[in-house]
């Protein structure tokens, strides 16, 4: 997690949605990129994805960390760290008729999901539904449920049924306010994900603006202006949020992404270049970083140049953000032993970082020194081990293995990545030399266009020159 608390910078809509949820695990931000995919802050308003962040600040209400209710939910969540849950659950059932608190089954299912034990959270959900289905706080949880599932009409039939529910008696009229503000923000985030934009403009422009929800109020008014066409008032709705929320990202770089996101290059690349004119401290790290993210994507590597040759002092994960680019970009221009010289650096002060490893395992596997190659093998089987859903390590995996002559092995290990998809640029090319070595030339040549076809930096061709 960088300085303005962001867990990853890369997400996308397309080829690596599974991936980037890996990658979220491990705790670096530029997996989509790695996969070949659009960059796109998670952490930024671009997406309205902030919604769905965990935390049992979204069941409670408090104004004091040390309130008795914080307190009862703090030895709950110790009682279910020694798997005490009849333990847990008397802590919980205190607070029954708290005013400021969704019902204490619903926050058990919460910090059993929390503390990694989401299916039994899911089973107390569902135990909890036969028994009191009426519930307002009970519809707003399986919305939630619905959205992170990417399940949106589902999560915005779940919210509008909620929202005709009546809270029970004894909560307080600021609880019930945040409960009505949390359907409405996932009617919302389904509405912008169905593409209905002008109905979750609606929803937000309804919204009562507070401290707390002015990020994304804010920033679900600019995306759906932005969508809706009127751009000026999409600035205008950035600049705002940016002036109440100076840690947000620039507004001219939110422009930038949300260009992105709709196919228009040009106008992308000119709002990120307004914003690195007119960003500063902080935020000038930001748009630079972002730029020559996109600019990878984009297979401009040779235009990085100025964005990542000076040093990020703080904070530390910008600076490793920067040399792992220069590395991306190395290994794009053919110059694989100073990508391997940055990478290997890298992996030393990041041993569990997979976005790191992999790369380098795709760099080591490609030197003419046998024990290097090896070591590229050991780190890719790593990587599955510990990964075993990412259909980007077994790609690695199978790649590395055909690269050391393994060609049955590397079979295997590509049919689990194609299993586990989506897939990346760089895996269809291991698949594309895979048949092409099988003398498979059919299926080769199609999934040479596939290749060609695919968005994402490219790593097995000359970039194209300057302009």
């Amino acid at each position: 997690m960088n300085a303005h608390g962001y867990d990853l910078r890369a997400e996308t809509r397309t080829q690596a949605q599974r991936f980037v949820l890996t990658a979220r695990r491990v705790g670096f931000r530029w997996a989509a990129l790695i996969a070949g995919a659009t960059a796109i802050l998670s952490g930024s308003i671009s997406r309205a994805d902030f919604v769905l962040t965990p935390g049992i600040e979204r069941m409670v209400y408090v104004a004091d960390p040390q309130s008795p209710t914080m307190k009862a939910i703090g030895l709950a969540q110790q009682a279910i760290a020694r798997r005490d849950l009849k333990a847990a659950r008397e802590e919980l059932q205190k607070l029954a008729t708290d005013p400021n608190t969704v019902h204490p089954e619903i926050l058990l299912a919460e910090l059993l999901t929390n503390a990694g034990f989401a299916a039994d959270g899911r089973n107390v959900l569902e135990e909890l539904s036969g028994q009191d289905p009426q519930r307002v706080d009970l519809y707003l949880v399986f919305g939630e449920l619905a959205v992170r599932e990417r399940r949106w009409f589902d999560g915005w039939n779940l919210a509008n049924v909620g929202e005709r529910m009546k809270p029970p008696q004894h909560w307080s009229p600021v609880f019930v306010q945040q409960v009505s503000d949390r359907l409405k923000l996932l009617k919302a985030v389904c509405c912008e994900e169905r593409r209905d934009w002008q109905a979750a403009k609606q929803v937000y422009a309804a919204l009562p603006q507070t401290e707390k929800n002015s990020r994304e109020v804010l920033g679900g008014l600019g995306r759906t202006s932005f969508h809706l066409g009127d751009t000026i008032a999409a600035l205008e709705h950035f600049t705002k949020l940016k002036d109440l929320r100076p840690e947000t990202d620039p507004p001219q770089l939110l422009m930038a992404q949300l260009y992105d996101l709709t196919g228009k290059s040009a106008e992308a690349e000119a709002a990120y270049q307004q914003a690195l004119k007119s960003a500063t401290g902080t935020d000038a790290v930001r748009v630079r970083l972002a730029y020559a993210r996109w600019l990878i994507v984009n297979n401009r590597p040779q235009d990085t140049t100025p964005l990542l040759s000076e040093l990020i002092k703080d904070p530390p994960a910008d600076e490793i953000e920067r040399q792992f680019l220069q590395a991306l970009v190395a290994r794009m221009e053919g110059r694989l032993p100073e990508a391997q010289k940055i990478l290997s650096a890298l992996h030393q002060q990041n041993t569990s970082a997979f976005v790191i490893s992999n790369q380098l395992a795709l760099v080591l596997c490609q030197n003419t020194d046998e024990s290097l190659r090896a070591r590229a093998l050991q780190i890719a089987e790593g990587n599955v081990r510990n990964l075993p859903s990412a259909s980007e390590a077994w790609g690695t995996l199978g790649w590395v293995q055909l690269q050391l002559g393994d060609r049955g092995t590397a079979e295997k290990s590509l049919a689990n990545a194609v299993q586990l998809g989506p897939l990346s640029r760089d895996t269809l090319h291991y698949l594309r030399s895979l048949k092409r070595a099988a003398g498979d030339t059919r299926a080769a040549d199609l999934l040479d266009k596939a290749f060609r076809e695919a968005k994402g930096p490219n790593y097995f061709a000359p970039p194209a020159p300057a302009k």
